[in-house]
């Protein structure tokens, strides 16, 4: 069963097979301990359950099993002391790495000696009941002269208290999210969850912990050349840009995956309305139907489309230009709001000491979807290019 993606505790039930004499679940994701049932496995010779993310004590059991002469248990999370006798006193029968909270009461390459363990936990708690009270006391004076301090600044500065809390308003902080979590939240990356792909990977909708509704999780897939460089460019953009009409990041996760590869993904909030290709073209699959937006829907789109790319290329420092913007990279809320999305071809627009010419090198290119290329300048062309786009919006 090794090299899958197999989670969860490891099923007791498997004590069962009496006659067992070789198991390999090694390289999945099963967590909790070694079941106590295991205990009635006697015939079993080789036991690999390395690379997973068991944790708690080594089950005493496994050295009362005299038919055991190889058990790999490397590279999970066990701690306590290393049991003696049976199988741990055969002379590299037992391998241990990589599960770095173990002690052994012998020496032993690379893992500590349970009473140097508890020497160095003494140590600690003795150097925090010394240096605790002194931390706290610093904090405290700190926190006292530097309340008195704002508080003589705002006084005559009225205008830092404002500053101050619009500060706070726009300090955001993401939620870490790992491979783990993604998988969970997507069932495996399954078909079913797949609500889109693109030029560098692939999207899917889940549910994250400690996000209440669903989201959408977009995975670049690294073999592609350049999706690295549109990983990297995207989060550069959303980092920079706040507005009501652009997508919001939630969180990311540049992380390996199951087999030790790169692994890139952005979370985005999920518009349960799709984007605005499929309502201007495609039809209702139930119905057969085209789904029809009304004059007011489509102004108010084209409304929300242009306020964002008046933002983008107006009020952001350096200006950003999309340089892929297209009915699929525009999402519909519930309530029929435009989001632009996809910024992993989006460029920066650097000023020149010439006022009549911009320069940009990673302008130098053409950029974008054939059939919706934008120019990398705000120009005439530009205006020309979205009254295209607003043509097509009233088709």
């Amino acid at each position: 069963m090794s090299n899958n993606r197999l989670s969860g505790n490891i099923p007791s039930t498997l004590s069962q097979c009496v006659v067992l004499e070789y198991l390999g679940m090694q390289s999945n994701l099963f967590a909790g301990s070694i079941p106590q049932s295991f205990a009635n496995l006697v015939s079993i010779k080789q036991m690999d359950v390395s690379r997973n993310n068991l944790s708690g004590k080594i089950p005493e059991f496994l050295k009362s099993m005299k038919s055991l002469q190889d058990l790999n248990l490397s590279f999970n999370h066990f701690d306590g002391a290393v049991p003696t006798g049976g199988v741990f006193d055969i002379a590299g029968a037992v391998s241990i790495e990589g599960n770095y909270h173990l002690c052994t009461s012998i020496p032993t390459r690379g893992v500590s000696l349970c009473s140097a363990v508890v020497d160095k936990k003494r140590k600690q708690k003795l150097l925090i009941l010394v240096l605790l009270p002194t931390v706290v006391a610093t904090a405290i004076l700190f926190s006292f002269i530097a309340t008195i301090c704002l508080r003589k600044r705002m006084k005559t500065n009225p205008h830092l208290q404002h500053d101050n809390e619009q500060i706070k308003i726009e300090k955001i902080s993401y939620e870490k999210v790992s491979y783990k979590d993604l998988v969970r939240a997507t069932d495996r990356f399954s078909s079913a969850n797949l609500i889109g792909s693109g030029s560098f990977g692939r999207v899917y909708k889940g549910s994250l912990q400690f996000q209440e509704d669903q989201v959408a999780i977009k995975i670049f897939d690294l073999d592609i050349n350049g999706a690295h460089r549109s990983f990297i460019a995207e989060c550069e953009a959303l980092r920079n840009v706040r507005h009501r009409n652009l997508v919001k990041i939630i969180t990311l996760c540049s992380s390996v995956d199951h087999t030790g590869a790169d692994f890139k993904a952005l979370v985005f909030p999920y518009m349960p309305n799709g984007n605005l290709e499929m309502w201007l073209h495609l039809k209702d699959p139930e119905n057969g139907e085209r789904s029809i937006l009304t004059l007011s829907q489509r102004t108010n789109i084209a409304l929300d489309v242009a306020l964002a790319l008046d933002y983008l290329h107006n009020q952001c420092a350096p200006p950003v230009i999309h340089c892929d913007l297209k009915p699929t990279n525009i999402l519909l809320g519930l309530d029929m709001v435009a989001y632009v999305i996809d910024f992993g071809l989006a460029r920066f627009l650097f000023r020149t000491e010439n006022a009549h010419q911009d320069s940009s090198a990673t302008l130098s290119r053409l950029k974008g979807t054939i059939g919706y290329i934008p120019p990398g300048e705000i120009s005439l062309f530009a205006r020309y290019w979205f009254c295209l786009f607003l043509m097509e919006l009233y088709k």
